[in-house]
């Protein structure tokens, strides 16, 4: 039992980057006849999700400075910090119910499987995390075992099933066939991307307005390319960030403002070579795998399940997060009844956008005006979860990060159908807590 533990801490230490390839590696040995080649095609896999994961955590670092500017002018005070993935650090990992909840949502996937309720496979094991969270949050906070796998449960199948639903948009848009992605937070917001879309085509001279990244490119040739388009928008932002005494030190804060754009124009050349190592060696073990099951065992088309940071180097969704990272920051100081501080879960902004451009077909009027309406609901999703988690992460008060001692996390809090469930639950979690 040891030993399991001890398994399952290891992989929340990995994290999907080096889990992601490992497992397509362990099925390949399966389904692919040709080993050599599946053991390069997972080496690409590797090399491409930890290079992007390096230049993801860059291209975050890259905002600091203009978030900073933000804060400076807003007089805005938060109540709480972001703090992301820590909430689930703080997890018991010897809890044994930790163990069971992991085991109990593979069997409902299985199960789901069998029943036909789903068509896919959710691979990426540490996505089980974020089924777990909110079980093991209840389970804390009640006492109750069987609620909190009620929770679980529930987050999962509604992931499974809108992961289904949604799957034909990333074949579509992003053109990997055969995968889906079973994320709950990134996924549930798919459904109010589609639907602002369905409203937009409704309203005239709105429905005929389309701006795609593609067409821009190609109209502009040179000018439209990754590259420079990078630069400019890291120029702006270096502009932004000093735009206070810009001309009392006109030299330096263009210099500051030229390496900005350098710095972004560098990520943006690097990302689209990490996603294309990626692809090609995450194609071909997706072909084979579902080649196997379809001649072994069903007919039935099935998607396998990924981390939405597969997709979430397109060029469009990064353009997009450029845009969408520092005006969170600034939604968030302005935004009536928010009180949490984007921090550490702005790294989720991208792997949340995948779901605001696809169903738009990587049009970016549209992504934007998705973008423009999930985010706020994210943030006031997070800060009604303050309580819930800052009483998760400490028994007594205390200062869970310096300055603040109240959190909340937009990566782990932001799941809108768990926000919905403790909503229904919340006269009878008052009670224990």
């Amino acid at each position: 039992m040891e030993i399991l533990y001890k398994t399952i801490k290891i992989f929340a230490e990995i994290g999907p980057a080096g889990l992601i390839p490992i497992i397509l590696f362990l099925i390949g040995l399966i389904t692919t006849r040709n080993k050599l080649t599946l053991l390069i095609n997972s080496v690409y896999v590797y090399l491409g999700l930890i290079t992007f994961s390096f230049l993801l955590g860059f291209y975050i670092n890259f905002f600091n400075p203009v978030i900073n500017t933000i804060l400076a002018i807003t007089n805005k005070k938060f109540q709480a910090i972001d703090i992301g993935w820590l909430v689930a650090q703080k997890m018991d990992i010897y809890n044994p119910f930790v163990l069971q909840l992991a085991f109990i949502l593979i069997a409902l996937n299985i199960l789901m499987l069998l029943l036909r309720l789903t068509r896919t496979i959710n691979i990426d094991i540490w996505n089980l995390w974020l089924f777990m969270f909110s079980g093991i949050f209840i389970y804390e906070v009640t006492g109750i075992m069987w609620l909190g796998i009620l929770f679980s449960c529930v987050i999962a199948t509604i992931s499974f099933v809108l992961a289904d639903i949604y799957s034909p948009y990333l074949e579509s848009y992003y053109g990997i066939k055969g995968i889906s992605n079973p994320q709950p937070q990134t996924i549930v917001w798919a459904p109010v991307s589609n639907f602002v879309n369905f409203i937009l085509n409704k309203i005239p001279f709105i429905k005929r307005l389309n701006i795609f990244y593609e067409e821009i490119q190609y109209k502009l040739g040179v000018a439209g390319e990754p590259m420079v388009i990078g630069f400019i928008l890291g120029f702006i932002i270096g502009l932004i960030t000093k735009y206070r005494n810009f001309t009392l030190n006109f030299w330096p804060n263009l210099g500051y403002a030229f390496l900005s754009g350098l710095y972004m124009c560098v990520i943006t050349i690097l990302m689209p070579r990490s996603v294309t190592l990626l692809y090609k060696g995450v194609i071909p073990i997706i072909d084979d795998i579902r080649t196997f099951i379809n001649s072994k065992i069903t007919k039935r088309e099935i998607y396998i399940g990924l981390n939405s940071i597969v997709v979430a180097g397109n060029a469009s969704v990064i353009g997009l997060t450029t845009i969408m990272i520092p005006l969170t920051v600034y939604i968030a100081s302005i935004l009536p009844g928010n009180k949490i501080l984007p921090s550490a879960g702005l790294i989720t902004i991208p792997l949340i956008l995948v779901w605001a451009v696809c169903p738009s077909r990587g049009d970016i009027f549209r992504s934007f005006i998705s973008a423009l309406i999930i985010i706020p609901v994210v943030l006031l999703i997070t800060t009604d979860m303050i309580t819930f988690i800052t009483n998760f992460l400490a028994k007594e008060p205390a200062q869970i990060i310096e300055g603040y001692n109240k959190a909340s996390s937009l990566d782990m809090g932001s799941n809108i159908i768990y926000w919905i469930l403790t909503q229904i639950m919340k006269p009878i979690l008052k009670l224990f807590s």
